[in-house]
């Protein structure tokens, strides 16, 4: 047979339900509060979420615009690269026009400078060595190069004559001047074909 229950029974069963009723309270505004941080964890995902989008759309418009302009530098290049040819190529036609129409000159390298006398007729003493009969009136132009422009102290003449004729005529007895040049080593002359500053470096290297 069960004892009677004691006051101190009684209270304890009249204070579960209070208990019960603040421990439900308390759980409750947990509960409450978890429910927040979960919507603002939530909200930051989800912010996160869109940044991450907007992050994607903007590489891909990097990317692309990085494939244009890549695509558009290559153009540049083989513009470039097409223009430097062209240059090139008008370059060389510049050159041999320049050649060609100095096809009458010739450049005479040695003949000191002399007040007295001017190229023409220096051109046509070296004729005389040469054994070629030349005149004043051979002679279409004749000039001294600067000075600035030569690496010896005395200027080479440029003589342009006035045919093809007269002209492959001096050239082609220039050996005539090797006595002269032996017996005169420190006044040595020479003849050679008048080119291009291209030209000259070209037979040079």
């Amino acid at each position: 047979m069960a004892a009677p229950a004691t006051k101190v029974d009684v209270k304890n069963i009249n204070d579960k339900p209070d208990k019960m009723s603040k421990t439900l309270v308390e759980n409750s505004s947990t509960l409450v509060q978890l429910i927040e941080e979960m919507r603002e964890i939530r909200k930051s995902q989800q912010f996160l979420s869109d940044q991450y989008e907007e992050m994607k759309k903007h590489l891909h418009y990097v990317d692309e615009e990085v494939k244009t302009l890549h695509i558009e530098n290559q153009d540049l290049k083989d513009q470039v690269c097409k223009l430097e040819a062209e240059s090139g190529q008008m370059q060389e036609d510049i050159n041999n026009l320049k050649q060609y129409g100095g096809r009458e000159c010739l450049a005479f390298q040695g003949l000191s400078w002399e007040e007295s006398k001017n190229t023409d007729q220096l051109v046509i003493g070296v004729s005389k060595l040469l054994q070629v009969d030349l005149s004043a009136k051979d002679i279409s132009v004749s000039h001294r190069l600067s000075q600035a422009s030569e690496s010896n102290w005395q200027p080479t003449i440029i003589a342009r004559f006035c045919s093809r004729r007269i002209r492959d005529s001096v050239i082609n007895n220039r050996h005539q001047l090797r006595a002269h040049n032996k017996d005169h080593p420190k006044a040595r002359l020479f003849i050679n074909e008048s080119l291009t500053k291209t030209n000259c470096c070209r037979f040079n290297q």
